[in-house]
């Protein structure tokens, strides 16, 4: 007797060989995504909060600071962060330079206070921190632009921009950025703020707007006594800081980036997991980009 072949209706063939594509795609992309989370912790050793601290002092003695002013500060910073068990790092004006910048994000910093000038780029919704690196025409730098003060008319210095910063080598370890420069953090001039989120950082705090330097620096002094040492949450360190307001008449408030850390507090940023804005720097393309220069002004 012959045995009849049963056959399988061609719908269900189609359909077991579209459940198959669909579960080896699966399984690609879970390995994938697996090896690249692998190789993203290979390469990043310090995934946790680091209690590395640096104090970047761009402005240093020169005008509008001063040598007391300036050494008042960062002995009342290094003194603070100390207590809130931090190694604190010191780099001086002069050393503040585009290849320094280049290099920040592979120091492994927690906490990053720049103390460095900044300004609105001409025409656009942009802010760029100043080097003291004097600019030059001839430079193969990319991603940088450029800007003078209005008190030294003529001398022109390189700036970093946020594209820099986006394409550093390196990640900021769910650090806290503070930038005490003027407008920092102006409403809708955030991409500065998000360019150092994409690479680790967890908050960034900043300017509204102008602001003198002395105001500046007590605010700093400040915000680290209430978020460090008082233990306050961002918001409500902010909060008092803002309660002084710029005897120079000046219009910018102390803010933070993004809104999610507004209840914060320095214990929230030392827990083990890993941050989405991490494994979003993985994704980020390291090229440098071709090189714009762009004029901006920092008046007296």
């Amino acid at each position: 007797m012959k045995s009849k072949k049963k056959q399988i209706p061609q719908e269900r063939k189609l359909f077991s060989n579209r459940k198959l594509a669909i579960l080896v795609i699966a399984l690609v992309a879970v390995i994938v995504s697996g090896f690249l989370l692998f190789q993203f912790l290979l390469q990043t050793p310090g995934v946790e909060f680091s209690f590395k601290a640096a104090i970047i002092d761009q402005v240093g003695e020169a005008y509008p600071s001063s040598s007391s002013s300036a050494q008042e500060f960062n002995e009342t910073v290094t003194n603070l962060l100390k207590k809130a068990n931090f190694t604190v790092s010191y780099h001086k004006s002069q050393s503040i330079t585009v290849d320094f910048y280049r290099c920040l994000a592979k120091g492994n910093y927690g906490l990053i206070i720049l103390r460095a000038h900044s300004a609105l780029r001409e025409d656009e919704t942009l802010v760029d921190f100043f080097t003291s690196e004097k600019f030059k025409e001839d430079n193969a730098y990319t991603d940088v632009t450029m800007g003078n003060y209005s008190w030294q008319p003529g001398n022109f210095y390189f700036a970093i921009t946020p594209k820099f910063i986006e394409n550093l080598e390196g990640y900021f370890p769910k650090s806290i950025i503070i930038a005490m420069g003027c407008s920092s953090l102006k409403v809708n001039y955030e991409e500065m703020a998000e360019a150092f989120i994409k690479k680790g950082a967890k908050a960034y705090i900043g300017w509204t707007d102008s602001v003198g330097l002395p105001h500046s620096d007590n605010s700093t002094i400040r915000f680290l006594q209430y978020f460090l040492v008082n233990n306050m949450t961002i918001s409500q360190a902010i909060n008092e800081c803002n309660k002084i307001h710029d005897p120079e008449f000046f219009l910018g408030k102390l803010s933070y980036y993004p809104s999610e850390i507004r209840d914060y507090k320095l214990s929230d940023f030392t827990t083990k997991t890993i941050s989405s804005s991490l494994l979003l720097a993985t994704q980020t393309s390291l090229s440098w980009k071709k090189k714009k220069s762009y004029y901006f002004n920092i008046a007296a």
